[in-house]
Formats: structure tokens, sequence, C-alpha cells
């Protein structure tokens, strides 16, 4: 059994319960202040949450169709090309959905640069529905600062007129106020109050964008979802929905109208054509019938007429090649221009390559979906990067595929031209007359039939406007919860309860950690391995011997601790002297000093107390000795020690030697050798000499009497000492300075050291299951509770 290992280990784990307990002592005494605390931050937490608006939640579900990659067989050249990432489109939608454009045109259309106030008890409350007029900022004043900050009051006098501030304006007719120009506009209200105050407040557009723009959340159900959860916080739940129901449909607006746009220029491009095509129609057919007048002929041979036909069908095939190579050059011109403009973007009339198509469709998406972007951010934003590669790629691919098509109806265009010329040699074997008709009968037909071409894709044009629907479908229509989510009461509650209890721990904390006092035995015991000889409670007694005037009391029945200490201090019989010093004044080295003497004459032994504090001595008139005659004048040869040695009268058997005339030269009479011859003699007379010596740290004069003590008595106060004295201490005790040194607590305040009786702050403590066994002191003044509470300790 290794005994000596479980002692350590036992000894170990009661150091480390001491430091924990010595750690949280300053804040469990302070309990009250935790109380108090804790109970006014409650209370500002429910002032709070009574001030704050609260704010509902709104959501609307927004479903972004992904057709956009179904362009029939091209799907994996696209892929490569990556144009069609699924998240790269949710994000730019994200990104055109909270765009400043489309919020812009939401918050004029719903008229939210107006807000309206009325008061509600301590709370202003904002107010959006049923009001009986609008109120609109014509023209702001010139400083714009002052527009969007003033209030002005409105109440409604009647059906025609309203008071503003302190002035009658008409309703319906602009006015001037410190805004600017305002218009109030009366709306259809079924009732109307009257004499009712409304405040009106003004935003600035830009700042109400941006506010909406930041409060707008949008976030993808998932990764691979195109579902959007989109959220608004509004005080007001309806305002909220009408928002989120607004920012919808402008977004699919704006979607159609951008999806549209290419047939849209289609559209125009064909009415133009068909205006050109029918005037030039219209001039052919009277050119047939004036050919057919002049040569009286009524109709062509039906060889003549298969051979028309033949030539009419060749040259339509012909002409459709030919406006199929002129759209293919306007978009390589579009493509060399560099211009990133969708709206510029050439119709692709006639061409019917899925590939082409699908690829110029996604250019535009692409086009405007950066244009939406720049509004926003700037070019040097990931999202608006990866759009210009994208339609970098695009516009490589379209390039391709349009030089494959132009090689394509190239040689379509050689093979119909080589059977054009074919059908020309046919013609020339008709006879004169018939031949001359074919030839304005062939353009009639030609003209026909691009007309009626045009006619048909003017019909599908149309079609498709009509039928187009955004790619975006409303899941849910917007809905606000029952309850507000901020501020939400448990977390606020919690919030102001932690606060409660962090502002007092910060306190004591910062206290402590600045606190250079001394007020902790552990703080003793970081610095010196002198021993604790005994620790004295503090007392409010003006007495000095309250081991007489109250031997039943605290401070008596720790005096005597000591005063049975000193038997393992000084065992020796002819260990008589006892010196008491302390680093300086004021810590209570007299108090101590003359109290354990009078404690050693109730035990029997004859004691005398030394006041050798020649300097400032204050022994002798709180015991009302006179001093008229003393230590100095035996040190100067001027007395006898039968002459300087006074009886107290409060205690048989203790005598003083007071210190005396104050001298000019204390330290040079303390070296001359008299004080030596004068310890010697009571020797023979008394059991004990005690020597309250002047503070080490001030003069050398306890240095000096330090060779002739027997022991040294080291007077350190609560919370007066300073930590860095203890300093001085250890380098006395290491260098042995003072013979037999020891460490003596002074003035310990029991109420804040020991507030919960158990005494962790020093040693073992008092005043723990004892009651009533100590003399109380005299009844102090009662105390009120926060007097207590925040009582300076």
């Amino acid at each position: 059994m290794n005994t000596s290992n479980d002692s350590i280990d036992f000894l170990d784990k009661e150091n480390e319960q001491t430091d924990l307990r010595e750690t949280l002592f300053p804040y469990l005494r302070r309990w009250k202040w935790f109380v108090a605390s804790v109970l006014l931050f409650l209370l500002l937490g429910y002032i709070y949450t009574k001030l704050t608006t609260p704010l509902f939640k709104i959501e609307t579900d927004l479903l972004i169709k992904d057709n956009k990659a179904s362009l029939g067989g091209t799907n994996d050249m696209l892929k490569d090309l990556d144009l069609f990432n699924s998240s790269k489109i949710i994000d730019n939608e994200i990104q055109i959905l909270r765009s400043k454009t489309i919020i812009g045109k939401v918050v004029k259309n719903l008229k939210l640069g107006t807000s309206y106030f009325t008061s509600n008890g301590v709370r202003k409350r904002e107010l959006y529905d049923n009001l009986p007029f609008d109120v609109e900022l014509l023209n702001p004043s010139e400083d714009i600062k002052r527009a969007y900050s003033s209030k002005i009051s409105i109440k409604l006098i009647n059906n025609t007129e309203a008071r503003v501030n302190d002035k009658i304006v008409k309703i319906a007719y602009p006015f001037e106020t410190e805004a600017g120009l305002v218009l109030i506009t009366p709306k259809a209200y079924k009732k109307r109050s009257y004499n009712v105050s409304v405040d009106v407040k003004f935003n600035d557009l830009g700042d109400l964008v941006e506010r909406y723009s930041d409060n707008l959340k949008i976030e993808p159900v998932s990764k691979q979802s195109t579902v959007l959860v989109i959220t608004v916080e509004d005080a007001i739940p309806q305002r909220g929905k009408d928002f989120l129901n607004a920012i919808v449909a402008e977004y699919n607006n704006s979607a159609l109208e951008d999806k549209n746009r290419v047939s849209s220029n289609t559209l125009a491009f064909i009415n133009d054509r068909l205006k050109v095509i029918a005037s030039t129609l219209g001039s052919v057919e009277s050119n047939v019938q004036q050919y057919k007048s002049q040569n009286n002929i009524t109709n062509i041979g039906s060889s003549s007429k298969m051979l028309l036909e033949s030539v009419g069908d060749n040259d339509s095939q012909l002409n459709k090649v030919m406006i199929q190579l002129n759209v293919l050059q306007n978009l390589e011109n579009y493509l060399q221009s560099d211009s990133d403009q969708p709206s510029a973007l050439p119709s692709m009339l006639g061409i019917d390559d899925p590939t082409l198509l699908g690829l110029v469709s996604k250019l535009g998406e692409a086009q405007l979906s950066r244009l939406s972007l720049l509004q926003t951010v700037p070019e040097t934003n990931p999202l608006v990067i990866t759009l210009s590669d994208q339609i970098k790629a695009l516009k490589q691919a379209i390039n391709s595929s349009v030089k494959n098509l132009q090689k394509g109806l190239q040689i379509t265009r050689q093979l119909l031209q080589k059977k054009n010329s074919q059908f020309e040699e046919s013609i020339k074997h008709v006879p004169t007359q018939e031949r001359g008709l074919l030839d304005v009968m062939r353009q009639q037909h030609l003209q026909d039939t691009l007309f009626m071409y045009l006619l048909q894709k003017r019909e599908e044009t149309r079609m498709q406007l009509a039928s187009g629907v955004a790619d975006s479908r409303t899941i849910d229509m917007a809905y606000s919860a029952k309850n507000p989510v901020k501020p939400v009461k448990s977390e606020i509650y919690l919030i102001f309860f932690l606060l409660g209890l962090v502002v007092p721990s910060g306190i004591i904390y910062l206290t402590e950690l600045f606190n250079f006092r001394v007020n902790r035995r552990a703080d003793v015991e970081r610095i010196t391995k002198a021993p604790i000889l005994a620790e004295i409670s503090h007392s409010d007694d003006p007495g000095t011997l309250l081991v007489v005037n109250r031997p039943r009391s605290m401070i008596a029945e720790q005096v005597r601790a000591l005063r049975t200490n000193l038997q393992f201090v000084i065992p020796q019989s002819d260990q008589k002297v006892i010196l008491f010093t302390s680093n300086i004044s004021g810590e209570g080295k007299s108090f101590v000093s003359v109290n354990l003497g009078a404690s050693l004459t109730m035990s029997g032994k004859k004691v005398v107390i030394l006041e050798l504090d020649l300097r400032k001595p204050k022994l002798h008139a709180s015991l009302e000795i006179d001093n008229n005659l003393g230590l100095s004048n035996y040190l100067v040869g001027k007395a006898n020690i039968e002459d300087i040695i006074k009886e107290i009268p409060l205690q048989k058997n203790y005598y003083i030697v007071p210190s005396g005339p104050i001298p000019p030269n204390p330290a040079e009479l303390l070296s001359n050798g008299q004080i030596n011859k004068l310890i010697e003699n009571l020797k023979k007379d008394f059991d004990y000499i005690i020597l309250d010596a002047p503070p080490v740290g001030l003069v050398t004069d306890a240095q000096i009497l330090g060779a002739f003590a027997d022991a040294t008595m080291f007077i350190i106060r609560h919370n007066y000492t300073a930590k860095s004295h203890i300093q001085v201490i250890d380098e006395i005790y290491r260098n042995k300075k003072f013979n037999n040194l020891n460490i003596i607590m002074n003035s310990i305040n029991m109420q804040s050291t020991y507030g919960y009786g158990y005494g962790y702050g020093y040693g073992y403590g008092y005043g723990y299951g004892y009651g009533g066994y100590y003399q109380e002191e005299s009844s102090k003044k009662k105390v009120s509770f926060f007097g207590k509470l925040f009582k300076s300790k």
C-alpha cells in the first residue's frame, strides 16, 4: 500500500477543490447582485418585446420549369458546352427575382413610397390598407434629407377638406409642405373616420428598394430542385403578401416579354415584307391582265401550264433558300458585331434547323440574364463572368452551326439555279406570245407563293405570341405565419436572462482582476511560503482592548487562538520577545499586539508592551496613558526603567512602555545599545515582551529591533495591504532578516469573505455552526434591502 502517494493525491484534490471554491466564491457571495441583475434585465426584455414592432414571415413557392434543355437531339452537345447546368439557371433566376428593376416596379405599383402611422399606446402602429385616402409626394423639396425625414400629420375634416399639421387644405389638390409638393387622393371607402390623425412619412425610392432587396430571401428547396422558396418579413402580413405576389407577377411578365421579344421582331419583319410584296404582287397581276388584253390570250396551253407550275415550285424553293441565306448572313453580322443586346438579335424566319434555333434562343436568354444581373451587381461578379463565358461559347457554337448550314443551303441554291436554267431552255421552245404570258405569270406565281408563305408565317408567329407562357409556375400564393417570427419572446427573455448573469459576472471579474489588495488567504500563499499564524476579524468597535471589553467576541477567540499558536512558534521558556511590524501604517499591528498582550495576561502571564514607533506613536493615546516620560527619555539617559514602565489600568499584570516625546533621530537612538539593555532587564520581571515596531516599508527601525526578537509577527490587513507588499515579506522571509517570521492576517471582513459562513477565503474560518456562542457586538443600524444589496464591500 502506497500511503504516501495516496496522501499526495488527496492533497492535490483538496487544492483543486480549494482553487475552484476560491474562484467561485466572489460570485457566490454576491448572489444578490445576480438576482437583482436578472430581474432588471428580464424587465428590460419585457419592455423590449412591448416596444418592438412584431414581424411576420410571408412565404410563396415558385417552380422554375426546367424544360430548356429539351431541344430535340441537341442535348449532348449543349451539355458539353455546359449551357444547361441547372444550378446556374436557378442562380440566375434568383438574381433576376431580387433585381432592383423588378423590386422598384413593385414598390411603385403598390405605392409603398408613403408610410402611414397611427398612435397605439407607446408604440406607433403602421397602416397599410383600409385607408380613406392616398398621399403622394409629387415633387420633393430641394432639401432631400428633410423631404424624406419629416412627418406630416393628416386629419380628415370632411369629404373635401383635411387638416395637414395646422393648415387646412383641399383634398385632390396639390399643396406645399416642408417635404415638398403633396397630393391627397380620396379612396372609395365604406365608412370614413373623421378627426382621426394619421402620420405620413415619405420614403426615398432607392433606400426603399435596397431595404426590400436585403429583406427578400430566395432559396431553392434543395440543390437538385428548381422550386424556389421566397420569403420576406413584414410588420403587416397583407403588405408582405401583396409584395411577394407582385414580385412573382412582375417576374413572370418580364420573363414573358423577354421570351416573346424575338417573335415580336419576326412579326414586325414579316409585316414589313408583306407590305412590299403586296405592292409588287398588285403590279405583277396588273401586268398579267394587260398582257392578256393586248395579245387576246385568255390562257396558256396545258403543257405551258405544267411548265409554269414546275418553274414556280422551283422559284419558290429557291426564294426560301435565299431568305434563309439572308437570315444567316444577318445572324453572322450580328455575331461579328459583338453586340450583347438581345433586342438586336435578328429574326430566324425560315430557319428550321433545331440545333441553330436552340442555340439562338439560349443566347437571347443568357444575354437577358446578364443584363438583369448587371443592374444589381458589377461585371466582376462570378455570376456575370459565368454568363459572359456562356455567351461567348454560345456565339462560337452558333457561328459553327451557321457555317455548316450556309454550306448546305449554297449547294441547294446551286442545284435549284441549275434546274431553273433547264426550265429556261424549255421556255424558249414555247410560242412567242405564250412565252411572254408565261414570263409575267411566272412573276405573279412567284410573288403570290411568297405572299402566302409570309401570311402563313405571320399567323404562326401570332399564335406563338398568343400561346406564350412564362417558364415558371406559382405553387402556393403568398401566405403569412399566424405568429410573428420577431421578436421571439422565449429567445429575447433567454438573451436578457443571460445578460443578467453576464453583466454582474463581468463586473465581478473585472473587479477581481484589477483588485491589487489582499482579499484571500490564497493571495498570500501564492507569493510567499511564510506561515500564516492567525486570522483576526474586522470590528467596528472603537475600543482598543477588545479581549478585555468583549471576552466572548469572535475577535477575542481569534486572539486566544493566536496565543495558543505561540507555543509552537516560541516553545522555549526563555523565548520571551515578540516583535510586531507591518509594511505600511494602518495595517493594525498595534491593535493586534496590544490585544495579544492582554490575552496573555488573562492566562496568568506578566506582559509588557513597548511602543517603539518613535515617529508616530498612537498606542498610548488609545490606552489613555500619559506620554510625557517614556522610551525616548530612557534611550537618551534621562530616565530609569522604573520611571517609564506604566501599568495599563484595564488589565492586571499588563504594562506599557510608552514612546515618550518624539525624538529627532529615532533610528540612532535605537542603535545606541540602550534598547538591548532594556529588553534584558525586562526579561527578568516579565514573561513576555511585546515590541510594537514601526512599519518595515517606511523606516529601518523594525529591522534594527528584529535582532532582539525571538519571533516576528508581520501584520497584513484584509483589503488594505497591496499584493506587491507580500513580495517584500517573502524576500524578508527568504533572506531571514527577521527571526522566526510569521504572518497574521488582520481586519478580515467576515461579511464579505464568509458570506455563506463557510470560510473559503481564509483557512478554517469562523462563525460556522456556533450560532450565539460569540458575544454580539453593539447593535447596528438596520440597513435596507437595497442598502445590503449594493453595499460597498
